[in-house]
């Protein structure tokens, strides 16, 4: 039950015959680990049950004092794995929040990140982008200008997580231009929007993101004093954009330019670069895929031809590209995109694979029917040895092991030829690498 990350309990140490203040009832805190591994759940479960009434017989259903026991109680029932009790405290201490601080109340933004939780655990990944939503959009009321930052930067990332790419630029864009309102246009706290918004982009396939990095150069180049390490960041990530646009000098000059940042001296292994791309294109645009759609005017259905860019998702055919997402959080589900073409009918697309990520359904048109449930692909792995070259491309790959069935193999080196790598870099310059190993996996986070 170790799922909970810096999470931490309120244990109840004793009782008092009345309660005053929630200083004086609640002490000594300890991780939920420690509490785990000694059966303390039940235990703090009804010390908090016992607190909770106790305040309710002394100050009523909906005292403020409640909120902080609730919270408590919660993320107890969350941990052990009482989902649906976790849900019911949950709601009761948001309502007595919003109850005595308004509906806005900053108060719930704890309960909101580990709701999302909840449901990402429950396979609600709609119910968890609302509370995403609805955290950002409480953020945005009790925070004004720069304040809210974060909850931009965070809204941003959350819908690039989940595949959200249009949507995900849109925020960090306005984050963008908050900034250059609020600081002008080489503020250096430009720098993580601009460089989420280009990682957004390469994640939809789209290309030629080094001209959006360009305004990250020239901010580092109007600012006195940036931190080497901020430098190295940003100019590894331009680097890396052009390592994907395939314009190797290039990103063989901002590579030794971030060498310089860090140690020169240090030799640095090859890294994948975050990026989706299409496996056959020629195919896609040659062939058609339809979807059944009704006719209200002639009263059947009717099948409509689906655009190039819905045919992507579209399941019933094999894969059609591949996603390395390598983010702060890797989900396993894509949720359709605010401004996404009107013929992308799934609101949810289900995915699978680390550290390549597909379209499930798509995957599964090319596996037998013993491996078209995850439990089983759960247990598939495949295994590669390569060379990186000084230009990032990927050559001789080798299957080393797999249990995998023959097409998914032929379909990871497919992969595999078209993914891009930070090169190896010895002394700040790209150089080829020989017997990089990698293994993909099937295994849901």
């Amino acid at each position: 039950m170790s799922d909970w990350p810096g999470i931490f309990f309120i244990v109840l140490l004793t009782l008092p015959s009345s309660v005053t203040t929630q200083a004086e009832t609640i002490s000594d805190v300890q991780n939920s680990e420690d509490l785990e591994s000694t059966g303390g759940y039940a235990t703090s479960i009804k010390e908090y049950e016992r607190l909770i009434e106790h305040i309710s017989l002394k100050s009523g259903d909906f005292s403020s004092d409640l909120f902080d026991p609730l919270l408590s109680l919660g993320r107890a029932y969350a941990a052990s794995g009482n989902v649906e009790q976790a849900h019911d405290t949950f709601d009761r201490a948001q309502h007595i929040a919003h109850r005595n601080e308004g509906v806005y109340s900053p108060k719930q933004f704890e309960i909101l990140e580990i709701k999302t939780r909840l449901a990402l655990q429950s396979g609600e990944p709609l119910e968890a982008d609302r509370l995403q939503r609805f955290l950002f959009f409480i953020n945005r009321h009790n925070f004004d200008d720069l304040e809210v930052l974060p909850a931009y930067l965070n809204i941003g990332k959350w819908y690039m997580e989940t595949g959200q790419y249009i949507r995900s630029r849109k925020v960090l864009k306005e984050a963008v231009a908050m900034i250059h309102e609020s600081a002008g246009v080489y503020d250096l706290r430009l720098l993580e929007p601009l460089q989420l918004i280009a990682k957004s982009r390469r994640l939809q396939g789209s290309c030629c993101t080094e001209k959006l990095l360009l305004e990250v150069l020239d901010i580092i180049e109007n600012n006195d004093n940036v931190p080497l390490d901020m430098q190295a960041t940003a100019y590894a990530g331009l680097a890396d954009a052009y390592t994907v646009s395939g314009k190797s000098e290039d990103a063989a000059k901002f590579y030794a330019l971030a060498s310089l940042n860090v140690n020169p001296t240090i030799q640095q292994e090859p890294r994948m670069i975050a990026m989706s791309r299409q496996l056959d294109g020629n195919r896609r645009h040659n062939m058609r895929v339809f979807r059944p759609e009704r006719n209200l005017f002639a009263g059947r259905r009717t099948l409509q031809r689906m655009s190039l860019k819905a045919q992507l998702d579209a399941p019933s055919q094999p894969p059609q590209r591949f996603i390395l997402p390598l983010n702060e959080n890797t989900y396993d589900v894509k949720i359709k995109d605010a401004l996404a073409p009107a013929d992308i009918s799934e609101p949810v697309l289900k995915m699978v694979g680390k550290p390549f990520q597909f379209i499930f359904a798509q995957l599964k048109t090319i596996l037998p029917g013993s491996l078209r449930n995850q439990t089983s692909l759960a247990n598939i792995s495949i295994a590669f040895e390569f060379t990186v070259t000084e230009a990032g491309a990927i050559r001789d790959i080798e299957l080393t092991k797999s249990n995998a069935p023959a097409k998914l193999n032929r379909l990871m080196k497919e992969v595999l030829r078209k993914t891009r790598f930070r090169p190896a870099l010895v002394d700040g310059q790209p150089a080829i690498k020989h017997n990089v190993t990698l293994t993909q996996s099937f295994a849901s986070n």
